[in-house]
Parts: C-alpha cells; structure tokens; sequence
C-alpha cells in the first residue's frame, strides 16, 4: 500500500511540474496574501488555456492581506508614506511574485484572457503584470513598470523616478474590450539600468511593437516579476457613484523569461505561438494633430469614439497624465465609448 502511493504522489509531482513548465519556467509565491477572505486565488484550468493548462486568478472586491513578515499591509497604513515609504494601505490584490531575480537585458512574456463579463474599477489602478526592483536601500524597493488598467487600455507604465510614471512612446494602444474572450501575448525586451541612457524596454502584443520607453530604469538594485490582479488607492471607488465592487477574474500563461528572443520565441512555441517580432517604423505610425497649440511645450492628449475615431475632443496641459484624463472626461460628456488615442508633445 506504501509503495502505491508513493507511486501515486510520485506521478501527481511529476504531473505537476510538466504541467506548470508549460506555463511558467519561473517559480512564484503569494505576494502580501496573509489573512485574505480567498486565499486559493489561484486556479490551474484546461479552459481557457493556449496549451494544455493555464492558471485562473481571481480578486474579491477589495480582498486585502498583508506579509507574512513585517508590518506591512494592503488593510492598513503603517504610518509611513503610502508611495515611497511602503507604508501600504488602501490596497488589494491576487498576486504572485517570483522569487528568482535578475539585472541586465531580459525577455520576458505573459499572455492573459480576459473574460467578455471582465469589469473595470476605475478610478482605483489595476496592475495586472509588474516589473519591480530590490534592493538593500530603501529607494530599490518600488515598481518600475506597471501594466496598467487606464481610460479603457491596457498600458505600461514605467517608474524611472519613485512616486512618478511616464508613458513611454505609445506606438499603438492595447484596447480592454479587444482582449476579451481571447487570448493577447505581451513580450517585453527590456534592459535595466541605473544610468538614464542606460536602460530600455520595448513591449510587443502578439509580435507587433506597441510602446518603447528608453531611459533609467532603476536604481542599482535587482528586479522580479509580478502577476496577477494588484488594486490600489481603492478608496476611490464609491458605491454611490459606481455601482457595486465588482470581483475580476483574469487567466494567464506563458509567464516565461529568458536571456535571448530565440530562447523565449521557442518556449512559446509548446504553447503554439508562433510569434515574429516586429518592429514599427516611426514613419508607420498613426499621425495625429493637436490643432494651433498655444503651448507648445505642454502634453497634448487626443480621446475619441471607439465607434468613431473622426470625433475627437483635445486637452493640454503641463503633466501628460492630468492631459489624458482631461481628454476622456470631455468626450465622456457627450459619450459612453471613449478612449485615448494619443498623447504626448506637439512641437
């Protein structure tokens, strides 16, 4: 009887494993977990799933934990600052970070489903994918780039500075409602550096360039992934004013990272993506104008219609993000589909 199920344990390990590199060479643990209402977040399905298996993450409305070491928590301020002092608060998540850690140039992929029922909770920021920094200094210990949640897109945010993103040159943009009900393949090449010509990264979606950012890209410490769903500042969402919290649900796959594009192009092939990476031109890039500027030197931010991008309402101003979010507010005056198209300078 021994030996069967040892024989038995053996298999399901080896199940496992097999299992698991089809959709990660990387290891990962629960981040800032302790003490969630769900703390089985994770699901491993065969539906939706690009191979064999995928894994299922799902957050609770506003399910925070906190470490399993520290005084650290989502729950609850420590009493230093929320940003840069990681004094946590306000917050919610069902996340995984790994435990491997890296510097130099790296590629990295994550593909995620997002079910056609998947709700926004703007004006709280959703992280779905991080790239974060540690280190022994205080200053190492933050996020340098967010997949982001905002005005409709998926976007990456990048944090050269602590407390302050940029967003990097927006190539095209990665519409929410265009995800749904399938899968999208995300690869960065990035390269992390200290020096602000030193570091870059460059994002694709299904093999096509969408957004590079060139710059610093950290302070000297080593970097990690994180994925799964990370709400902040989830005090902005109002009952009154939104509706209910809803619960988000978001499948990923592919979570890989190697040294070279041949070594990550191969391991998306056992999951049958056959990606070629492509570069956009700048001369093949969408043109838009943001009209007789009157400061050149401010962001301009262009939102429209979905259903029709020839309606276009502008804004600018001295911050770039103050600009998009000005944009959507006009449009979302008149009506229910809008979206960035475009923001940046115009001279």
């Amino acid at each position: 009887m021994q030996k069967i199920y040892l024989i038995l344990f053996i298999f399901f390990i080896s199940t496992f494993k097999i299992c698991a590199k089809e959709i990660t060479n990387l290891s990962w643990n629960k981040s800032v977990a302790k003490g969630k209402k769900l703390s089985n977040f994770r699901e491993t399905v065969t539906s939706p799933a690009l191979g064999k298996k995928a894994w299922k993450i799902t957050l609770l409305p506003k399910d925070c934990g906190r470490d399993n070491e520290g005084d650290y928590s989502d729950c609850k301020n420590n009493g230093r600052d929320a940003v840069v002092g990681h004094g946590g608060g306000d917050r919610a998540r069902s996340e995984y970070s790994s435990d491997q850690r890296y510097t130099g140039e790296k590629w990295i992929s994550v593909s995620i489903y997002l079910p056609n029922d998947f709700k926004s909770v703007e004006p709280v920021s959703t992280s779905l994918f991080q790239i974060y920094e540690w280190g022994s200094k205080d200053e190492q210990r933050h996020p340098r780039m967010m997949l982001r949640v905002e005005n409709g897109v998926l976007d990456p945010r990048y944090y050269p500075v602590n407390g302050r993103d940029v967003s990097g040159n927006i190539i095209k943009y990665l519409f929410i409602d265009d995800m749904k009900d399938k899968w999208t393949t995300i690869v960065f090449h990035t390269k992390m550096g200290k020096a602000p010509g030193e570091g870059f990264s460059k994002m694709y979606v299904n093999g096509v360039l969408y957004n590079e950012y060139n710059g610093r890209t950290g302070y000297g410490g080593q970097f990690f992934n994180k994925f799964g769903i990370y709400h902040s500042w989830i005090t902005r969402w109002k009952d009154e004013i939104h509706g209910e919290y809803p619960t988000q649900v978001v499948y990923y796959d592919t979570l890989f990272r190697t040294n070279s594009k041949e070594k990550l192009l191969k391991l998306l092939k056992i999951n049958g993506l056959n990606l070629d990476l492509k570069n956009i031109e700048q001369d093949k890039q969408v043109s838009y104008s943001c009209g007789d500027s009157n400061n050149p030197t401010w962001y301009c931010a262009i939102a429209a219609r979905k259903s029709d991008l020839s309606v276009q309402f502008f804004v600018e101003d001295p911050n770039e993000r103050t600009a998009r979010i000005k944009a959507t507010s006009e449009c979302f005056k008149e009506h229910d589909d809008c979206t960035i198209i475009f923001s940046g300078k115009n001279n």
